[in-house]
């Protein structure tokens, strides 16, 4: 009987062993409903401005608590706002703006330093302050009817003393940069206010175009508008005309965009910004090499602060290089077969020989609540990598 009654209780595990009693199957379910309620009565997860608790859309939510370990994000529009303020920039190889960046900000928390002296929370009356003293110093240097103060994110006094410091070669390189900023960019003018018509509204394809055509406007240096014949801009309280003779659109592939305008002098300059990978390739071969080196130094910065980084560059055009290539460009653009291909290789035979005008840094700031919601996660050992910008750095928050 027992010498039966061996293998037939082993074939009976064997055969079994996948079927679950009802009652445990329903002690599970209990258990599953109890957790719900608890999550759902969790004071830590309850969020206070909406009057919101946390609701369960599952009982099998219990299920995967504790098995996420790694969380891959984008930045921009994900955890951001997706609007750009113009914080720094970068030019003749120095460094303007006093902005602090929340990641700046974050960075000397956890480095245990005292940030009492860098918070803007901390810091409004004297940010405001610095930032009055470079209104004055402008307004002191020339008119400029289209300035926007409640505008104005970039807080740099020694800029506004430089640019008004005419004659000097640092006012010149400010100039030459801020026009550039003026002109390159499909930005399109509005005038929202019937009884004052020197406010400027600027409909832009993505809001980095917006801020640095509003930057250069508050810089003095203001798109007015645009039509296929003519691009005006208003620089130093000065009206000047360009004549907008081709753009090179930007894309994903590229990482930057041209344009060819005839200046007020009747030469042809070209002005091209985007990613500093693909402008520094095609700098001129006797480029300044400190004037490089300190550049990129900066950008390495900006990107470190959290800044989202352009770099800006021109050269002036022969009139019968232009015209030699003006029609190898408009063939590529009436293409009908690999058009895409044979417009990028015309623009690689005109972007090249560029000189460094300077560099921009915008901020993204971040969506309420996402340092907070980070911190949380670094508690519960989840590590956050987030792949941002154009320069390949890669964040890691754990």
């Amino acid at each position: 009987m027992l010498t039966f009654f061996g293998p037939a209780f082993s074939a009976t595990l064997i055969l079994f062993q996948n079927i679950v009693p009802i009652s445990l199957v329903i002690t599970v379910e209990l258990v599953k409903t109890i957790q719900a309620f608890f999550i759902w009565q969790d004071i830590d997860l309850y969020y206070e401005p909406l009057d919101l608790p946390c609701v369960p859309k599952t009982w099998n939510i219990s299920d995967d608590l504790g098995q996420i370990e790694y969380i891959f994000s984008d930045k921009t529009g994900t955890l951001t706002q997706n609007i750009m303020e113009f914080q720094k920039c970068a030019i003749g190889g120095i460094s303007y703006g006093e902005g602090i960046t929340e990641a700046m900000l974050g960075a000397a928390k956890r480095e245990g330093r005292d940030t009492s002296a860098v918070d803007p929370a901390q810091n409004v009356g004297m940010l405001v302050q610095r930032k009055e003293q470079m209104l004055d110093t402008l307004r002191a240097g020339f008119k400029n009817r289209y300035l926007r103060p409640d505008k104005v994110t970039l807080i740099s006094p020694p800029m506004a003393e430089a640019l008004v410091a005419t004659g000097t070669e640092q006012a010149r390189a400010l100039g030459e940069f801020w026009r550039a900023l003026a002109i390159c960019h499909t930005v399109l003018t509005e005038r929202p206010d019937e009884e004052d018509l020197n406010v400027l509204e600027y409909k832009a394809e993505s809001p980095d175009e917006a801020a640095l055509v509003s930057a250069a406007r508050d810089a003095g240096f203001a798109f007015v508008s645009r039509t296929s014949h003519e691009i005006s801009i208003e620089a130093l309280g000065q009206p000047e005309r360009y004549v907008p003779l081709r753009t090179l659109a930007f894309n994903s592939a590229r990482k930057r965009m041209s344009s060819i305008v005839r200046t007020p002098d009747n030469r042809i300059l070209l002005i091209c910004k985007g990613a500093d990978s693909v402008i520094l390739q095609r700098l001129r071969e006797d480029h300044d090499q400190a004037v490089i080196d300190r550049t990129s130094k900066q950008l390495e910065d900006f990107a470190n602060a959290g800044l989202r980084t352009l770099l800006i560059s021109s050269r002036y055009l022969a009139e019968d290089e232009f015209q030699s290539w003006s029609k190898v460009y408009d063939k590529a653009c009436a293409a009908i077969v690999d058009r895409e291909e044979e417009i990028e290789r015309a623009c690689e035979l005109i972007e090249h020989d560029l000189v460094i005008l300077g560099a921009t840094a915008l901020e993204d700031k971040l969506q309420e609540g996402v340092p907070e919601a980070i911190a949380m996660l670094h508690q519960a050992g989840i590590k956050l990598w987030i792949l941002t910008g154009t320069t390949k750095i890669l964040k890691r928050y754990s």
